[in-house]
C-alpha cells in the first residue's frame, strides 16, 4: 500500500487484518522486505502489521532538490504515517530505524502503545566541537554525490557485494536483500533503490544529553532485542546506561548477529509477540 505523510509517498508492506496496529522500520540502506520472514509470524499471532519503506528507501519517494535525510524528517515521516493508520500504534525499529523510531515514541508518546528497538539505541556521545568537522565533510560528500553518475550493476554483483558488506547473513537473505533493494532496468542491469544521499555521512552529531530528554517522554514498555553474535554490540556500561534510562528490558537472540529478523526470525518473532502481549496488558 501506499500512504502520504509529510508530503512524500511512502510504500508500506502489510500484513494481517487485526485491531492492534504494529509498525516495522527497517535499518539503513534496507527496505521494508527485510521485514518477510517476521511479519507474516506476528500477523499469525494476531496483529495487523505494516513494513514501510523510508523515505529514500525501497519503494518509498525520495526526497527532492536541496532536501535531505535529517533524523528529524524521519520522525515527522512516522508521525503522519502514524496517523495515516488509525493514530495508535507499536513499533519496531532495528538499527537506524530504531534511533528514529525511539525519538518518534519520546516525541508523541501518547501514540505509541510498545515499544522494541533492535539494536538501535544511537550512537556513541560526541563532543559538541565535533560538529565542524562533520559539517565540513557533509558539504563535501554533497559535492561527491552530486558529481556521481548513479551506478548500474548484475542482480548477482549485487548480491556479491551484500554478501561481502553482511557475511553473517544466510544466502537467503542476501538474495532477499538484493532482490528488493535493486530496480530492474530492462537490460539485465539493475540500480540500488536507495537514494546515493544515504551514502552521505549526516552533518548532525549524536548527543546523549539531548537524546536523554526523549528518553524520559517515553511512557510505553520498552523492549530492546540484541544477537548475542552481533559485532554492533554495545558496550556493557554504556548498554546499562541506555537502557536504564528508558527503563527498558533486554531480550538476546541466541545465534544472531546484528540481524536477528533475517538471522532467526523464529526466535525474534517469539520475543517480539510475548512482548506485545505483555504491553497490550499494561
Amino acid at each position: 500500500m501506499r500512504l502520504t505523510a509529510n508530503r512524500l509517498s511512502h510504500h508500506l508492506l502489510e500484513w494481517g487484518g487485526a485491531e492492534d496496529v504494529v509498525v516495522l522500520a527497517h535499518g539503513f540502506l534496507e527496505h521494508a522486505h527485510a521485514w518477510d520472514w517476521v511479519g507474516p509470524q506476528l500477523a499469525a499471532a494476531g496483529w495487523h502489521v505494516y513494513a514501510l519503506d523510508w523515505r529514500g528507501h525501497g519503494d518509498s519517494e525520495w526526497v527532492g532538490a536541496g532536501g535531505y535525510y535529517h533524523f528529524a524528517d524521519y520522525v515527522a515521516d512516522l508521525g503522519g504515517i502514524v496517523r495515516g493508520l488509525g493514530g495508535s500504534v507499536a513499533l519496531v525499529g532495528h538499527s537506524m530505524g530504531g534511533n528514529a523510531t525511539l525519538l518518534y515514541a519520546g516525541t508523541e508518546p501518547q501514540r505509541v502503545r510498545a515499544l522494541a528497538l533492535i539494536e538501535g539505541l544511537g550512537p556513541p556521545d560526541s563532543d559538541p566541537v565535533d560538529a565542524v568537522e562533520r559539517y565540513s565533510a557533509w558539504l563535501g560528500d554533497l559535492e561527491k554525490v552530486s558529481a556521481r553518475q548513479r551506478p548500474t550493476l548484475s542482480l548477482a554483483a549485487a548480491v556479491s557485494r551484500l554478501r561481502m558488506r553482511y557475511p553473517r547473513l544466510p544466502d537467503a537473505a542476501v538474495r532477499l536483500l538484493a532482490e528488493h533493494g535493486t530496480r530492474a532496468l530492462g537490460d539485465g542491469r539493475v540500480e540500488w533503490k536507495f537514494d546515493p544521499l544515504h551514502q552521505t555521512r549526516s552533518p548532525q552529531p549524536y548527543y546523549v544529553a539531548q537524546a536523554r530528554g526523549f528518553w524520559r517522554r517515553v511512557t510505553c514498555p520498552v523492549l530492546y532485542v540484541d544477537g548475542d553474535a552481533s559485532e554492533l554490540r554495545y558496550p556493557q556500561d554504556l548498554l546499562a546506561d541506555r537502557l536504564a534510562g528508558l527503563r527498558a528490558r533486554r531480550v538476546t537472540i541466541a545465534g544472531s548477529g546484528h540481524h536477528p529478523h533475517l538471522e532467526q526470525p523464529g526466535a525474534l518473532a517469539a520475543a517480539l509477540s510475548e512482548f506485545l502481549r505483555s504491553a497490550a496488558s499494561h
